[in-house]
C-alpha cells in the first residue's frame, strides 16, 4: 500500500492546472482557468479551474475534484492508478508499506493469471489469422457475420485449435506453469494427460475496465447438438463474472459523451453495434444484470437503455433486469426490436442514423413498456389489471429518489386510471415492508392524506424559513473544519479537536453534513487531520463534492488586487481563532433556541411541581449559557421570562 507520506507528497505537488490542461483546453480568466467540460457537451464553456484552491469545478454538470478525483473520472483510473500516474509525473519515489505474505500472494496470484489469459488471447488471434484452420474455419464465421478486419483486431477475436493441447503445449514451452494455466481456466488435467479447455471454436476475449484480457467465451461452429454452443471461462482471481460487462473497455469513452449507456445480450450484438458506430454498448453476456454490473455502469453514466430480441425470450430477458437497475439508481428505458430481429442482425440491415432514430422513436421507460405489452389483454379483466398495476408499483419502490418515484406514481395514475392516493398508499407499505425487514423504521403514513396546491406551498415555505439559517449555521461549522482542521487553536489542540470538544453530532439536521461532521469524528478518533487538499481529493465522494461546494466560487480575488487598489487584505493566520470561536457559538445559540423553545413548552404544565422544578432549573441554565456565547459574537440577549 502507498503511504501516506507518499500520498501528502503527491498533493503537495500535483498542479491541477498542470493536470486537466493535458485533457482540457483552458483559458486564462482573472485568476482561475476555464474551458469546455470535458464530462459533458457543451458550447459555452462553464469548466472552472481554480490553481489557489487546487479544484476544479463544473458549474454545468456539477462535476468537481482535485487533481486525482480528475484522472479517475476523466481516464477511468483506480485511486491507486491516479497516485502512481502523478507520482512519476512529478517525480515523486512511492514509498510502500510491507505487504503481508497472504496479500502478496493474492496479488500474484492474480496478475499470474491474467499474463496467461493474455498471452492465451495472442496465441488464439495468431491462429485465427496465421493458421489455415483458424483461416478457413474461424476468420470466415467472422467475415460472415459482416465483421471487418479492423473489428477482429479491435475485439482481438481469435480461433482455438481442433487439436486438444495445442495451447497447453505452446504455453508450456513458453516457460508457463501447468498451475496457472489450470487456476486461469486454459488448461485442464486428466488423470493422465493435459489438455485444453477451449478447442475447435471461435474465441470471445473479454475485458475488465482497463482493457485487460481476464477470460474468454467460446462459440461451437459444429452443428452436434450435444455440445454446448458457449462455454466460458469460470471463475478465478482475475474474473467474476458479476463485476464484467462485456465490451467496457472500448465502451466507456461513448458511454460518458453519450450519457447513456445500451446494454444488449451477447457478443455479436455488441460486436456489430461498435462496429456501426453506436460504440456505447456493452452486453451482460447473456446472464441477468447484476449489482455489480449496474455499479460499473453508473461509474459512466445513470442512464442505460436495454436492447432486447422481440421475441418471448428477449421480454423475459428485458424485464428480469429493470427492477434491480431501477433500485440500482439507473434510469431505465427498453426497446423491443422487431419480431426476428436481434441487435446484430438489425444494425447491419439498418444501418447506424435508422438504428438510432428506431431506438430514440421506440424506448420508452418501464412503465409505458409494460402497460404496451400487457394492457389490452388486462384492460377487460379486473383481476389482470390489478396484477399489473401490483407488478408495475412494485417497480416504482424500486426507485430511490422520492421525489422521482412520486413522478412515476402520476404517470401510472393517468395511465392506468387509478386514483394517486390509492398508489401513494400501496408504495407506502411495500417501502415500510422492505424498510422493516431491514429494522428500519420509515417515516410514512398507510394513508398519506392529500393537501390543496396551496397548502404544499404554503408548508414548503414555512419549511424552507426554519431550515435556511439553520442549514448555513451547519455548513459553516463544516468549512471550519475543512479550512482550519489540522491549524493549531491553542498549544497542544487543534481546531477540530476544539469543535468536538463543544458541537455533538445530535446537533445537526441536515444528513449531508451529519454524513460529513462523523467522517471528521472518525478521523480524529483515528489521530488523523486532513487537510483541505486531502479532503478534495478524498475517495469518499460526498465528503469530497461538499468540501468543493463550501470552497469554490468561480471568481477569486486576483493576487495583484491588493497592490493595485493598495488596500491589505487580512490573512487566514490573522483571523481564524476568531472565526473558529464565533462559528461555534453562533452554532450553539441557534441549538439553544429550539431547546428553550421545547423547554417553554414543557414550562406551560404546571401539573408536576417537581418536573417544572427541574424544567425551570435546565431553562436558566440554557438561557445563561445563551448569554455567554452572544458576548463572544457581540449581541444581545434580552431576558424574557416566558413562565
Amino acid at each position: 500500500m502507498i503511504t501516506p507520506a507518499t500520498i501528502q507528497k503527491i498533493n503537495d505537488e500535483a498542479r491541477v492546472e498542470d493536470i486537466v490542461g493535458e485533457f482540457v483546453s483552458l483559458k486564462k480568466r482573472g485568476v482561475n482557468l476555464i474551458g469546455n467540460c470535458p464530462f459533458h457537451n457543451e458550447k459555452t464553456p462553464s469548466f472552472y479551474v481554480s490553481p489557489t484552491k487546487g479544484i476544479y469545478k463544473c458549474f454545468g454538470c456539477g462535476k468537481a475534484g482535485g487533481s486525482i478525483n480528475f484522472l479517475m473520472e476523466s481516464q477511468q483510473m483506480t485511486y491507486v492508478e491516479a497516485l502512481r500516474y502523478l507520482a512519476n509525473r512529478y517525480n515523486i519515489e512511492v514509498e510502500e508499506t510491507e505487504l503481508t505474505n497472504e496479500v502478496k500472494e493474492q496479488i500474484n496470484a492474480r496478475e499470474s493469471v491474467i499474463i496467461a489469459t493474455s498471452f492465451a488471447q495472442k496465441f488464439y488471434t495468431d491462429y485465427l489469422l496465421h493458421h489455415e484452420e483458424g483461416k478457413n474455419i474461424g476468420l470466415s464465421y467472422f467475415k460472415e457475420r459482416g465483421f471487418s478486419e479492423k473489428t477482429i483486431e479491435k475485439f482481438q477475436l481469435g480461433f482455438a485449435p481442433s487439436q486438444r493441447d495445442a495451447f497447453t503445449k505452446n504455453a508450456l514451452a513458453n516457460g508457463f506453469q501447468i498451475d496457472i494455466l489450470k487456476k486461469a481456466c486454459l488448461t485442464s488435467k486428466g488423470e493422465h494427460s493435459t489438455y485444453d479447455f477451449f478447442y475447435d471454436r471461435v474465441m470471445f476475449p473479454i475485458h475488465d475496465v482497463s482493457g485487460r484480457v481476464i477470460a474468454f467465451g467460446g462459440r461451437t461452429l459444429r452443428s452436434d447438438k450435444t455440445l454446448p454452443k458457449y462455454i466460458n471461462t469460470a471463475e478465478s482471481e482475475a474474473y467474476e463474472k458479476s463485476k464484467v460487462l462485456y465490451g467496457i473497455s472500448f465502451a466507456k469513452h461513448s458511454i460518458r459523451k453519450e450519457d447513456t449507456c445500451f446494454l444488449c445480450e451477447g457478443y455479436t450484438d455488441v460486436i456489430s453495434l461498435h462496429q456501426a458506430g453506436v460504440e456505447n454498448t456493452v452486453s451482460s453476456s447473456g446472464t441477468a444484470l447484476t449489482p455489480d454490473q449496474i455499479k460499473l455502469i453508473k461509474r459512466f453514466t445513470d442512464n442505460v437503455t436495454i436492447l432486447y430480441d422481440g421475441d418471448a425470450a428477449g421480454i423475459k430477458a428485458a424485464l428480469r433486469g429493470v427492477d434491480l437497475a431501477i433500485e440500482g439508481g439507473l434510469n431505465v428505458r427498453l426497446v423491443l426490436l422487431p419480431d426476428g430481429e436481434d441487435p446484430d442482425s438489425f444494425v447491419q440491415k439498418m444501418g447506424e442514423v435508422a438504428f438510432r432514430e428506431f431506438i430514440k422513436s421506440n424506448q420508452k421507460d418501464f412503465i409505458l413498456f409494460k402497460t404496451a405489452l400487457f394492457f389490452d389483454e388486462a384492460k377487460e379483466d379486473p383481476i389482470k389489471r390489478a396484477e399489473l398495476t401490483r407488478d408495475i408499483i412494485s417497480t416504482i419502490a424500486k426507485i430511490q429518489e422520492p421525489l422521482k418515484r412520486n413522478e412515476y406514481i402520476k404517470e401510472c395514475s393517468r395511465i392506468m386510471d387509478v386514483r394517486e392516493q390509492l398508489l401513494l398508499s400501496e408504495v407506502s407499505k411495500i417501502l415500510r415492508k422492505a424498510w422493516k425487514e431491514e429494522g428500519k423504521s420509515m417515516p410514512v403514513s398507510d394513508e398519506p392524506m392529500p393537501i390543496s396546491k396551496e397548502e404544499k406551498l404554503q408548508h414548503e415555505q414555512q419549511f424552507r424559513v426554519s431550515t435556511k439559517k439553520n442549514e448555513e449555521l451547519e455548513k459553516n461549522i463544516i468549512r471550519i473544519l475543512a479550512e482550519y482542521g489540522p491549524m493549531a487553536y491553542e498549544e497542544g489542540k487543534s481546531v477540530t479537536q476544539e469543535v468536538l470538544e463543544h458541537l455533538d453530532i445530535e446537533y445537526f439536521e441536515n444528513q449531508d453534513h451529519k454524513t460529513y461532521f462523523n467522517f471528521m469524528i472518525d478521523n480524529y478518533n483515528k489521530g488523523l487531520l486532513p487537510t483541505t487538499e486531502e479532503l478534495i481529493n478524498s475517495e469518499e465522494n460526498r465528503i469530497k463534492n461538499m468540501t468543493i461546494h463550501i470552497f469554490y466560487q468561480p471568481y477569486d480575488i486576483s493576487p495583484n488586487w491588493e497592490i493595485k487598489h493598495d488596500i491589505l487584505l487580512p490573512q487566514k493566520s490573522d483571523y481564524f481563532i476568531k472565526d473558529v470561536k464565533q462559528s461555534i457559538a453562533l452554532f450553539k445559540i441557534e441549538y439553544l433556541n429550539k431547546q428553550i423553545s421545547i423547554i417553554q413548552e414543557k414550562l406551560k404544565d404546571r401539573t408536576d411541581i417537581e418536573e417544572e422544578k427541574k424544567n425551570t432549573k435546565i431553562y436558566m441554565k440554557m438561557h445563561q449559557e445563551k448569554k455567554e456565547l452572544s458576548k463572544i459574537v457581540g449581541t444581545v440577549i434580552h431576558s424574557k421570562n416566558n413562565h
